[in-house]
């Protein structure tokens, strides 16, 4: 008789995606041995527990033990032992191979020898060859069983046991090889003794330490206020670098201490949403993280590239395999394998960038502190390399400090009232509004309703409509207005999209509701808005409306109303701020949709990559070559155009030439500010990158958003910065220039 070869799932593994931890290869769960004997015959009992397992049929299996065995085993302690093995050895797979000559049999007894082999993910291929005993009682074939039928190193009561040996975790990078994440890194905490501190010079020192510790001063003071005069008290951890370059500073000041330490650190806590963070695994996941070989206290990536990463960053564990004595006491080494080394990923992100992104938004709040700030909520920021889709920074306010979630970094914070009033925030620090925040667009969205209507034929650059401060397309009780109070006269469609008049939008999309409602949504789409773009991290859809959405969400049929709303991006029409840029990205390469990528290439230190990742185009713009530049020269006009340009007030004596668009959304909430928006590329005559920033109920996209682009355009070209805008200082002039300029 020929072999037979039956292979055997030991247990079902939930397949992570590509944003979580790796999955090993399907399980095998078939079986080309189909027993041909039956239970009379010993052969046939062996082949058909063997078919059992292969089943994870254990009751069935049990049954085939012979009487003697099953007093000694109940079904429990049976079914436990495979059980208990399999996850030990973080099985996978079982392959069992019958000897070319199967049962030996001599009276009423029988041997069978087979050939197994456990694949594991620990500890790779564990094979032995094996003899399954049968006796005849009474007319019928039963095995002989104990625990060594499983392994013979288990016979007589002995237990297995596995020691995990993990790769120290890999490091981040980012695009020209500066460190964003790194094991084992040089930290230093930093103690006070609260007696020791000069009241005289004590709001420089905060100053100073909230720098270092990118921790607010007043939060540093409440971990040292209160405490004994004489006791050491740690204020936060800091990377050695930041803590060396401000050493002479620091040590100025009486009272400061520091402590040298490795941990795995975040630098200078930059880009935190998108390196992510780790901490010990969630119980809820436990089991199908030590399926693939964890330990139930590791610590794994919970999200950002950290999450994304895990099967990269957490390297391939080895270990040890051994049995135990009863008693206790080491007895045999059953297999054992090295770890394989973790491998680091090279961002697409430029780490001097990022710091001057973070560092724009932080010192705008300030700015604003009289005017705009105090109402605002959190904002973001993204920069995309127009040509590539690769993010170059993306930062979000307020933001969190990823180190304090490491468990093992022993951060002095991580049990104190910072984390709880992190968690507790009401701007809520941990949400990545970049790609994961669903905001409406506001005017930004007159760029897709203006590629609709040419390529539709409804408008043309050319086109000429008279605003008269309100619109009555849709009958005088639905009249609606613009945010220029008495309009702006008689403008063509192109310089309605520069001076963003509502009422040309309003009957934009009046006309393209008359001639298909589908036109906006479908062009919408075409720009990657109302859908995921397959990101290495976290993100949300947003939503682009259309009639058939109306019409399953609400039972609503969509009306001319609807059209005319989603024109100029209010109504239901949501996107992240990450979507706005990569349109705006599209519109400065010539209407390419590039997945936007974080990560560059995988890779050991000093070797070839592993894995690179190219740019990918997704989709393609229907727009002609003519109407794509009239929607660029209408931005370019809107940073430019001293008489209609609704950010020229701001941008216009740049040195370099912008192109953008402002927004000014409307939100739910009688006395809410709207949502402050500004999105361009630079430079105008050759796109090299897209900057987008969005201010949760900022006010309007010139007064706040377009200052922030400014800003971050004028340091990525390291030209000089110029100050922030006198007005954010002056609640009366502030409020002259909102009612003044309007939405943009």
């Amino acid at each position: 008789m020929g072999k037979r070869t039956i292979v055997v799932l030991l247990a079902t593994l939930e397949l992570f995606t590509a944003c979580s931890i790796l999955s090993p290869q399907s399980l095998g769960t078939g079986s080309d041995a189909t027993p041909t004997l039956g239970v009379d015959q010993p052969d046939g009992v062996a082949l058909t527990f063997l078919t059992a397992w292969t089943n994870q049929d254990y009751a069935s299996m049990y049954q085939l033990l012979s009487l003697d065995s099953q007093k000694v085993y109940t079904q429990d302690q049976f079914s436990s032992a495979y059980t208990n093995a399999a996850k030990t050895m973080t099985l996978t797979k079982i392959t069992t191979t019958p000897a070319a000559v199967l049962s030996e049999i001599t009276g009423t007894s029988a041997q069978f020898s087979f050939h197994v082999r456990y694949d594991t993910l620990v500890l790779g291929p564990v094979e032995r060859d094996l003899k399954m005993y049968l006796v005849n009682k009474d007319g019928h074939w039963g095995i002989v069983w104990d625990p060594g039928l499983i392994l013979p190193e288990l016979t007589g009561g002995y237990t297995l046991q596995l020691a995990v040996q993990s790769p120290s975790r890999a490091n981040i990078y980012d695009r020209n090889g500066l460190v964003f994440v790194a094991s084992d890194a040089p930290t230093v905490t930093i103690e006070a003794v609260p007696g020791e501190i000069s009241a005289t010079n004590e709001g420089q020192m905060l100053d100073l330490l909230s720098r270092v510790l990118r921790i607010a001063p007043d939060k540093i003071k409440s971990n040292y206020s209160g405490a004994p005069a004489d006791q050491k008290v740690a204020l936060g951890d800091a990377d050695a670098e930041i803590v060396q370059a401000n050493q002479d500073q620091l040590s100025s000041y009486p009272g400061l201490y520091f402590v040298n330490k490795t941990s795995r650190r975040y630098y200078n806590s930059l880009a935190p949403h998108v390196m992510g963070y780790t901490s010990y695994i969630p119980k809820e996941q436990l089991t199908q993280y030590e399926a693939l070989g964890y330990s139930d206290n590791a610590v794994v990536g919970l999200s950002g590239l950290e999450k994304w990463g895990e099967q990269y960053l957490a390297g391939i564990s080895g270990g040890t395999l051994s049995t135990y004595t009863p008693a206790g006491d080491l007895s045999t080494q059953v297999a054992q394998r090295d770890p394989k080394p973790a491998q680091n990923l090279y961002t697409t992100l430029d780490r001097n960038l990022q710091a001057a992104v973070q560092d724009t938004l932080v010192e705008a709040y300030k700015a604003g502190t009289n005017t705009w700030a105090p109402t605002a909520g959190g904002a973001a920021v993204v920069v995309l390399d127009v040509n590539t889709g690769n993010a170059l920074a993306l930062a979000n306010y307020p933001d969190f400090d990823p180190n304090i979630l490491n468990p093992h970094n022993n951060n002095p914070l991580a049990t104190s009232a910072y984390l709880q009033d992190m968690l507790n925030n009401p701007l809520k620090p941990f949400l990545d509004r970049a790609t994961q925040g669903q905001y409406p667009p506001g005017s930004i969205f007159k760029i897709v309703t203006s590629t609709a209507a040419y390529e539709s034929g409804v408008e043309t650059p050319d086109s000429t409509y008279t605003s008269i401060g309100y619109w009555d397309g849709l009958g005088q009780q639905n009249r609606r207005y613009d945010w220029l109070q008495g309009g702006h006269g008689t403008i063509t469609f192109a310089q309605a999209l520069t001076a963003s008049c509502d009422s040309c939008f309003y009957e934009a999309g009046l006309l393209l509701g008359q001639k298909d409602p589908m036109i906006i949504p479908t062009t919408a789409r075409e720009y990657g808005f109302g859908q995921n773009l397959g990101l290495q991290i976290e993100e949300n859809p947003g939503l682009i409306p259309d009639p058939n959405w109306l019409k399953q969400t609400r039972s609503q049929d969509w009306s001319l109303s609807d059209s005319v709303n989603i024109a100029i991006g209010q109504g239901d029409v949501l996107a992240t701020p990450l979507q706005v840029a990569v349109m705006i990205g599209a519109i400065a390469n010539g209407g390419t949709i590039y997945r936007p990528h974080f990560v560059d290439h995988v890779g050991l230190s000093g070797q070839p990559p592993s894995v690179t990742f190219q740019p990918e185009v997704i989709g393609k713009v229907n727009i002609s070559l003519a109407h794509l530049q009239s929607i660029r020269d209408s931005m370019h006009a809107v940073a430019s155009d001293a008489k209609i340009g609704t950010a020229q007030w701001r941008l216009g004596d740049m040195s370099i030439q912008v192109a953008g668009k402002t927004g000014t959304a409307q939100v739910s909430g009688a006395t809410a500010p709207p949502i402050a928006w500004f999105a361009g590329y630079a430079p105008f005559d050759k796109p090299e990158i897209a900057v987008v920033v969005m201010i949760e109920n900022g006010g309007q996209g010139s007064a706040v958003a377009a200052p922030i682009f400014r800003r971050i355009v004028e340091r990525y070209y390291n030209l000089r910065v110029k100050d922030w805008p006198p007005d954010w200082s002056d609640p009366s002039k502030f409020d002259f220039v909102k009612n003044s300029f309007g939405d943009q």
